[in-house]
């Protein structure tokens, strides 16, 4: 399909131009996700111009058409543009005016620019391959360190959720109305032809069990209220895991982790993500050994990132609030 070459060659032309590398040259490599993505065509582009660094660009461009969009559970492109282009600045703002200190802050990729013509849907950001960041294999467990740091960068983005609730609860209302306007009916149908192939390949023992519980959860109501907050309301990632995560190794061997493809925030519960990421990128062996004391870590962080923004936990989010809605 050459029409998202098109795209991409003009938003890629617009960031040249708005940051004069106009007699310059640009050079794309297209990427995989190894599965990981089938929504975007993913790639690396690099903007060059004598007497000036590089821009090293990560692009991402619409690929679905009209058949996979009616499936499609969320407004993917438009959601992930509007935190670029409007939520992101917002969190910044409340950092500055709280003076987080600057390695307390939520790190993000650079935003370049967004394309948001349905169709033609472009997104670009900086690439932070070129920073030494890169995707964890999401068929390998997650280890102890990988995981706290990865519940710290989630408890900065929930804080910072939960503090513009505050500063701004009209505006923050509105994004209740990220949900998609799809048909349930269509989701769940097409949940259950997933769940078929589940079942599929679950361990005879375990196949009563997991039955069970697909059929409650497809059930329309039992899906829909699944996600709904109890005691705190945040606007979550709705798909943090570690194939959304980018990592970097540093020479002191400390771990750094930033989260990306911001396409399915909703207002939910903070619970949500933070099992999401356990029980996606975890094996037995870790939970074994290390869910407790991530689950800690994170209501710690949580704390933490709160009184950064000034903020008292106890009257917004209490030990007693999480263990609670954890539990339910």
């Amino acid at each position: 399909m050459d029409d998202y070459r098109e795209i991409l060659n003009i938003i890629l032309d617009k960031v040249a131009k708005e940051h004069q590398y106009e007699d310059g040259e640009i050079s794309v490599k297209s990427i995989s996700s190894g599965g990981a993505n089938y929504t975007s065509y993913l790639h690396l582009a690099t903007v060059s111009a004598p007497g000036k660094e590089d821009l090293k660009l990560f692009v991402k461009v619409a690929a679905m058409g009209e058949k996979m969009r009616s499936f499609a559970p969320m407004r993917i492109f438009e959601i992930e543009s509007f935190f670029y282009n409007s939520l992101l600045k917002t969190y910044q703002e409340l950092e500055e005016r709280q003076m987080v200190p600057a390695e307390h802050r939520l790190v993000t990729p650079k935003f370049y620019a967004s394309n948001d013509e349905c169709y033609k849907e472009a997104l670009v950001l900086e690439d932070m391959t070129s920073k030494g960041f890169q995707a964890f294999d999401r068929f390998k467990s997650i280890d102890k360190k990988y995981a706290f740091k990865s519940v710290e960068n989630l408890a900065k983005l929930h804080a910072l959720s939960i503090a513009w609730s505050i500063d701004d609860p009209e505006e923050f209302q509105k994004t209740a109305g990220l949900k998609s306007e799809n048909n349930i009916e269509i989701i769940l149908e097409f949940l259950k032809n997933v769940t078929t192939s589940a079942l599929e390949v679950t361990k005879p023992d375990n196949k009563d069990r997991m039955s069970k519980f697909l059929e409650k959860m497809t059930v329309p109501n039992e899906f829909a209220n699944f996600y709904n907050p109890i005691r705190c309301s945040v606007l979550a990632h709705g798909d943090y895991r570690p194939s959304n995560l980018l990592h970097r190794v540093n020479d002191d061997g400390e771990v750094d982790v930033i989260s990306v493809d911001y396409q399915t925030l909703q207002m939910s519960s903070p619970i949500i993500d933070l099992m999401y990421f356990i029980y996606t990128g975890s094996d037995k062996n870790f939970r074994k050994h290390h869910l407790k004391d991530t689950i800690e870590h994170y209501y710690t962080e949580l704390r933490a990132a709160l009184e950064r923004l000034n903020l008292t936990p106890d009257d917004i989010y209490s030990r007693d609030d999480f263990d609670y809605e954890l539990q339910k």
